[in-house]
C-alpha cells in the first residue's frame, strides 16, 4: 500500500537532527512508544508513521506524520523538564517542511503550466490560462483579483504588470506579483493563502530558468535513452527481465522520471531516464491517468510502492535519484540572474 506523501512526510533523520537525537537513539524511542501499552503515548503504524524501506528488518527506515512527530515531542517534554524545548523544536521544523511542500506544489505548477511562456520587450510573459491553473483557481477569481488590483493605490501597468496580445490576456512576472499578494490577503482558506502568497517567491527563478532552458533535440534525448539503456544493461530496472537473445520478445523503454514534456530541460538527462520494460511502463501510464497526463518521479515511486512493495532497493534508489534530480534544478536557478521585471 502506497502512502500518502501529503501526511507522511518527514523524515526520521531530519526528526532526529531537530530533537537532537541520533537516529539510534530516536529509533529507541519510537520501538518504546509503539510498544507501549499505555493508549496515550503508543505510537500506531498508519497514524504516526510509515515504514519506507529496511535496511534490514530490525532496521525499519519510517517517515513520521506531523501527529507522529508532535507526539515523540511532547513525550521527551514530559519525560524532561517539561520546558516544551522539543515540541518547539519540532513545530520550527513543521514550518519548513510547510513551506518546503507549498514551493514544492507550485514549482509543480509552473513546470506543466508554463506552454504560453514567451519573452517579449525583455519580459517574461505568461497567458491567463496559464496563471488560473498556476494559481489553482478559476477564471473568475482569477479576474475578480485584477479588478480589486485594478481599484487600489497600486493598479497594475499596462505592457509592464499585463497585456493584451492577439486577443488574449497576459501577466509578466510583477504582474503575477501583484496577483500573489491580492489573492493572499482575500481568500479565505489559510491553505490558498499561504500557496499564493509564496507564488510570488517561487515563480521568478522557475519562469527565468524555464525561459532560458534549452530543449534537446529528439536525436539528443534518442542518444540519452539508448546511453541508459546500456548503463542499465538492457535490464528492466523493476522487474529484472532482460532483454537478450534468449528474450527477443521482450521490448525495453527509456522512462523519463520527470515528464520529457513538462520537464524538458531534463529531457535528454540520463539521470532522468530509467530503463524499465514496455508492458510495464504502458501499465504505469494507465495507472497514472493516461500518457496525456505529466508525471514526475513521485509518480513513479507511489506506483512502485503499490505494484511492486518488496522492492526496497529499488525504492531507496528512486529516492536517490529524486535528490539528485531536484539537486540539479536547484542549482541551475541559483545561477540566474535576478528578475528583470
Amino acid at each position: 500500500m502506497p502512502f500518502d506523501r501529503e501526511i507522511f512526510y518527514i523524515e526520521e533523520i531530519k526528526l532526529a537532527e531537530s530533537l537532537e537525537l541520533t537516529q539510534q537513539g530516536l529509533d529507541e524511542i519510537v520501538d518504546f512508544l509503539q510498544a507501549s501499552t499505555d493508549e496515550s503515548i503508543r505510537l500506531k503504524e498508519w497514524l504516526h508513521f510509515v515504514v519506507q524501506n529496511y535496511v534490514t528488518k530490525q532496521q525499519p527506515i519510517r517517515i513520521f506524520s506531523r501527529e507522529g512527530a508532535l507526539a515523540i515531542a511532547s513525550y521527551l517534554d514530559l519525560r524532561g523538564d517539561a520546558t516544551q524545548i522539543s515540541l518547539k523544536r519540532v513545530i520550527a521544523l513543521l514550518d519548513k517542511y510547510s513551506v518546503n511542500q507549498i514551493d514544492a506544489k507550485i514549482r509543480r505548477a509552473l513546470y506543466e503550466n508554463t506552454s504560453s511562456l514567451v519573452s517579449r520587450n525583455k519580459r517574461h510573459w505568461l497567458n491567463r490560462e496559464d496563471v488560473v491553473r498556476i494559481f489553482i483557481t478559476t477564471s473568475s477569481r482569477l479576474e475578480q483579483a485584477f479588478r480589486d488590483i485594478q481599484r487600489s493605490d497600486f493598479p497594475m501597468r499596462m505592457n509592464i504588470d499585463f497585456e493584451d496580445y492577439d486577443g488574449m490576456r497576459f501577466f509578466s512576472l510583477s504582474g503575477l506579483e501583484k496577483l500573489s499578494i491580492e489573492l493572499s490577503l482575500k481568500l479565505r482558506s489559510e491553505e490558498r493563502r499561504a500557496y499564493c502568497k509564496r507564488v510570488s517567491e517561487v515563480a521568478p527563478p522557475v519562469l527565468e530558468f524555464l525561459a532560458i532552458a534549452p530543449s534537446p533535440e529528439p536525436k539528443q534525448i534518442e542518444q540519452a535513452m539508448n546511453f541508459a539503456k546500456n548503463r542499465d544493461q538492457k535490464t528492466c530496472q523493476v522487474t529484472g527481465v532482460v532483454r537478450d537473445k534468449y528474450n527477443q520478445r521482450i521490448e525495453l523503454v527509456g522512462h523519463h522520471l520527470y515528464d520529457k514534456n513538462a520537464y524538458h530541460f531534463l529531457s535528454a538527462d540520463p539521470d532522468n531516464i530509467l530503463t524499465i520494460d514496455k508492458r510495464l511502463h504502458e501499465d504505469f501510464h494507465q495507472w497514472n491517468g493516461g500518457t496525456q497526463k505529466t508525471c514526475t518521479i513521485d509518480d513513479f515511486i507511489d506506483y512502485v510502492e503499490w505494484r511492486y512493495p518488496d522492492k526496497h532497493e529499488l525504492i531507496l534508489t528512486l529516492h536517490n535519484k529524486q535528490r539528485v534530480l531536484m539537486f540539479k534544478l536547484a542549482q541551475v536557478q541559483r545561477t540566474l540572474p535576478e528578475s528583470r521585471d
